[in-house]
């Protein structure tokens, strides 16, 4: 996919750092202004509308506003968009960044969009494109519509757009039609690793060290923000998706490696959460130099990896690395081995990563549509069972489940009986604490009983491996494996049996404990045992 050529305005800041005690800008009503209605009334304290903070102590409670100046002279921008401008201007010495634009900016681009959007219909009736084609003959579209809509202005006797405008318009149609539109700026921005949009509130960007700043709504209304997801959620033909009252929760994965979750109907404004992988190529020895594992769990791990160990990684809430560490452990793997990735959305991505793996199957789950048929399910719709089933018409020699929450504890388990080495990733609060939830899984989302998911729980995993997340003395988010733990086959009234591999040392990060009874087939792979024998750990050695 090409990029389009812009100026490069990359270094231009979008957004004010801030703290737990940093004011938030004021909320918008529906109809994109600050108000004292029900939802300021009824809304939740970070959403009521506080006094904000400006550059050089000014203190304002007035709502944004846009008072109908030309968009060249900045007029036409809201008080607090320029507080962050100024903000951005104080903190990183530079202008404020030219993509930051009120909402009559958006509404121009809009206008503009239909335009193009017309013009590119009408030339691709008549021919085929792929998709660079179709962007390289929209970004051609949209500077004509660009000079046109100045040219009018000029022959209507009004002041035509500078050039540095034109060059913002002309992005923000581009991301219109192509990208995700207001949304583009927040994703591009460096660092970046959860955005949580809720309606017409700032925007809540969480930073991958720790920090929290504010951004201006992406949306002036519930209505606006709720279109915008319906149409990424119909954008891809291949996975189309349905949000709506009948069905109101939305997950996709987008351009980028981004994945998106919303809810609407069922709370008081649309919430969108948006998760961002930095990290695009890892492996162990990269997590080791992070400090995510030492060199005692590199070697453990890889070697585990190549002796076809099922493995579980876990970790305490969002955000703790879970799919991170399990991508490095399949950058363990033979290159050549043919490989089938399961997942609800794509979170993995091994398929965009040839030079590791160059045999994948990226098999993911589709939503059915219309009534539920004899078999319990809708029509079209294809869940992780049968993906798993198919892939072995493929030549498959490993198949990897991604993320387990429910009912894909059924394909883990499958899976993981083959005795190729499964990988998946499932939310824990320990380690041992994973074998009770993929129990509680198993008995809520099957026919299977209790005993029985105890017993399939010890005959398919092999280890579980559980990472913390603390923040430390700098502020800073750090991320690391805790513990690594062998399951087996337990005794009578005693389904399974759990050995301490790894536990958490005197800083919690994990050290050898306990030979694990598979010791000889780690060795087989290269492993050298003496490396059990550092009961503190390698930590931090280079």
């Amino acid at each position: 996919m090409s990029t389009p050529e812009f100026p490069d305005l990359s270094s231009l800041p979008i957004f004010h750092e801030t703290d737990d005690k940093a004011s938030v800008p004021p909320r918008r009503t529906r109809a994109g202004e600050a108000g004292t209605g029900p939802d300021q009334r009824n809304a939740p304290p970070l959403y009521r509308t506080p006094p904000v903070e400006q550059a050089g102590g000014v203190r304002t409670t007035g709502a944004p506003t846009t008072n109908g100046g030309a968009p060249h002279s900045g007029n036409g921008t809201s008080p607090w968009v320029g507080a962050v401008a100024r903000a951005g201007r104080e903190y990183h010495g530079q202008p404020g960044n030219p993509r930051l634009r009120d909402s009559e900016f958006w509404r121009q681009v809009n206008s503009l969009r239909g335009e193009v959007s017309a013009r590119l219909t009408t030339a691709l009736a008549t021919r085929e494109l792929d998709e660079e084609q179709r962007e390289a003959l929209g970004q051609e579209l949209i500077q004509q519509v660009v000079r046109d809509h100045n040219d009018a202005l000029l022959s209507g006797g009004q002041r035509n757009w500078t050039p540095e405008y034109q060059v913002e318009v002309t992005r923000a149609l581009f991301d219109a039609l192509f990208r995700l539109g207001r949304l583009q700026p927040l994703i591009d921005t460096p660092d970046v690793e959860n955005i949580e949009i809720t309606g017409t509130a700032p925007v809540l960007m969480l930073m991958g060290d720790g920090r929290r700043t504010y951004a201006e709504p992406i949306a002036d209304s519930d209505a606006e923000l709720i279109d915008f997801l319906q149409f990424l959620a119909a954008r891809d033909p291949a996975n189309e998706r349905s949000f709506t009252r009948a069905n109101p929760f939305l997950n996709l994965d987008l351009p980028g490696r981004v994945r998106l979750a919303a809810v609407g109907w069922v709370v008081p404004w649309p919430r969108v959460t948006i998760r961002l992988q930095r990290l695009q190529s890892v492996d162990l020895e990269l997590l080791r130099r992070n400090n995510t594992i030492d060199m005692v769990l590199v070697e453990f791990l890889n070697a585990a990896v190549r002796a076809r160990k099922s493995i579980v990684v876990s970790g305490q809430g969002q955000g703790s690395g879970k799919t991170t560490l399990l991508r490095a452990l399949c950058a363990g793997l033979d290159p050549w081995e043919s490989i089938a990735t399961i997942e609800t959305d794509y979170e993995l991505y091994l398929h965009l990563e040839p030079e590791k793996h160059k045999r994948v199957v990226a098999l993911r789950t589709r939503e059915g549509s219309g009534e539920m048929n004899t078999s319990g399910r809708r029509v079209g719709e294809i869940n992780t069972n049968v993906n798993v089933y198919e892939s072995l018409r493929h030549n498959i020699s490993r198949v990897i489940v991604g993320e387990v929450r429910g009912p894909e504890i059924v394909s883990m388990f499958q899976a993981m009986q083959m005795g190729n080495g499964s990988l998946s990733t499932v939310h824990a609060d320990g380690a041992r604490d994973v074998v009770e939830r993929l129990v509680g899984m198993a008995v809520q989302d099957s026919t299977l009983s209790e005993t029985y998911a105890y017993r399939q729980v010890a005959q398919s995993v092999d280890l579980i491996v559980f990472l913390r997340v603390d923040s430390g003395a700098d502020g800073r988010r750090h991320r690391y494996v805790s513990e690594v733990i062998e399951v087996t086959r337990g005794e009578a009234g005693n389904p399974v049996a759990i050995t301490d591999v790894f536990e958490p040392g005197p800083d919690g990060r994990a050290v050898p404990k306990t030979t694990p009874s598979f010791l000889a087939d780690l060795e087989a792979e290269g492993f050298d045992a003496s490396l059990l024998n550092y009961r503190e750990g390698l930590w931090g050695n280079a």
